[in-house]
């Protein structure tokens, strides 16, 4: 095979670009494989660090109103964001869900091209007890508005651990080492490069192998960024940015969902100290179709848990069947296909398959088995706050407060007056529609965060042919004129 090391960086930061070999059939139609440096692949696995609601404001800021729908995902971003300030318990609470950082942070600065728009770390102490041998510091927006111990505000930056900014700035390598590479496939199959031609041949077929051609191509931030895209909805992304100019942007392949049983072994994870939410779904009597849903604040909140998850971590949850074929792909290249020798660290590939939500972000209301960062700071001199929630761990949004979800996760606070709008638009006689009760735990979370990433009726896909209803008592079925 060819020295990846050809593979060089020509410049860094935003302005970084990639050399790459490209392996093509004849026709140009479609990428058999391209070799890559670590540098490249790095990339390619910080997808999985970065959290869905990152991702969306990423691609939304970078394509505006040409951004591409992923499943349900940006409705339910949108709705947070039009939703009122009063609704949250801070204004910081509702920026963290928009802006979720990653756990990965560290790393994420040390790409050699970074598109996820990472922001820089900030720590907080009070500016009157700070000189004290305990002080106390936050690391969210607004949440450190006031200390704690005294009741001042807290608006001084400080840094992290010395240790810690040199540990991540260490080699050339991020996630893998510096003198790897490997071979990615179109679909982001990925391979340490010393499959061999055989393997190769065997992996993509024979008949491919026999028309293909190499070509150079040069990656820069517009094309890293339209393969993050790519790779979040389409089977082919190499091919969809490599040889966008012969396929065209219409030939992304629509990622539909796919019901199947989800595997068991995290349902022992589930948190203890969570209970089943409910979920009423207004159906229409006569198509059996959701016409739309109401559910406390709870259940709101559960929905915009999504957002701080990483890729890798719904990943991890889904055991790599998203759905969304090309990322399930390279999760898999990373747990089973590349060996922990190929890492930068040990620990390294145990982050990537189950990496952490950033510290601070898990409220009482998530069901699923997540666990945060741990931040390194020196206890002897600080002292950490939850303030992010006002009494401590607690929730984003305030109640009590009923809502509105859409089947596609449109959320809305709850108003006769727009229900009425909806049956009329809809031409629904109010007679035909019946409410049912859902019980939500995991199982039906799971299910529903995997509709979310590639289904637009995301709550029928998930819950309407896969969990016994409860009928309500009969005075509650119908409406009334």
């Amino acid at each position: 095979m060819c020295d990846a090391k050809e593979a060089d960086i020509v410049r860094t930061s935003k302005n970084a670009e990639f050399s790459l070999k490209v392996m093509i059939n004849k026709e140009k139609t479609k990428v058999l494989f391209v070799e890559g440096s670590s540098h490249f692949t790095d990339i390619l696995l910080s997808f999985l660090t970065l959290p869905l609601g990152r991702i969306i404001k990423v691609l939304h800021k970078h394509y505006g109103d040409e951004t591409p729908t992923i499943g349900s995902l940006h409705n339910l971003y949108r709705s947070l964001a039009n939703l009122d300030s009063p609704h949250f318990a801070t204004e910081g609470a509702k920026e963290t869900l928009l802006s979720p950082t990653s756990s990965f942070e560290d790393e994420i600065k040390q790409l050699k091209l970074d598109v996820t728009d990472s922001p820089p770390n900030e720590y907080f102490k009070c500016i009157c007890c700070g000189y004290r041998i305990c002080r106390v510091v936050s690391v969210y927006y607004d949440h450190a508005e006031f200390c704690i111990k005294c009741g001042y505000r807290t608006r001084i930056i400080i840094e992290q651990q010395e240790e810690v900014r040199c540990e991540a700035a260490s080699g050339d390598g991020v996630f893998t080492m510096d003198i790897a590479s490997f071979i990615i496939f179109d679909d982001l199959r990925t391979f340490p490069n010393e499959t061999g031609l055989l393997g190769i041949i065997r992996t993509i077929g024979i008949a491919d192998m026999d028309k293909a051609e190499p070509i150079k191509v040069t990656l820069g931030f517009n094309e890293i960024m339209s393969l993050l895209k790519a790779s979040l909805v389409s089977k082919t992304p190499l091919s969809d940015v490599i040889l966008s100019k012969t396929r065209g942007a219409k030939n992304y392949i629509t990622l539909g969902f796919e019901p199947e049983a989800l595997l068991n072994q995290i349902e022992n994870e589930e948190n203890p100290n969570s209970k089943k939410m409910v979920m009423k779904a207004v159906i229409q009597k006569s198509t059996g179709k959701l016409v739309y849903a109401q559910a406390k604040e709870d259940f709101v909140e559960f929905l915009s848990s999504f957002l701080y998850i990483p890729l890798g971590g719904v990943e991890h949850l889904l055991a790599g069947k998203t759905c969304v074929k090309a990322i399930d792909n390279l999760y898999r290249s990373t747990t089973d296909l590349i060996d922990c020798e190929f890492f930068k660290s040990p620990d390294m590939k145990n982050r990537l398959i189950n990496p952490n939500v950033a510290h601070g972000c898990i409220s009482d209301n998530h069901i699923f088995p997540l666990t945060q960062k741990t931040l390194s700071y020196d206890q002897s001199r600080h002292s950490m706050s939850s303030s992010k929630f006002p009494n401590g761990k607690g929730s984003y949004l305030k109640g009590p407060q009923t809502y509105q979800i859409t089947d596609d996760l449109t959320v809305t606070p709850l108003c006769i007056f727009s229900i009425l709008s909806c049956l009329n638009k809809q031409k629904i006689h109010v007679s035909d529609v019946q409410e049912v009760e859902m019980q939500i735990g995991l199982k039906e979370g799971l299910s529903i965060l995997k509709a979310t990433l590639t289904s637009t009726s995301t709550l029928s896909d998930a819950l309407l042919n896969s969990i016994s209803i409860k009928q309500p008592k009969t005075e509650s079925t119908e409406f009334d004129h």
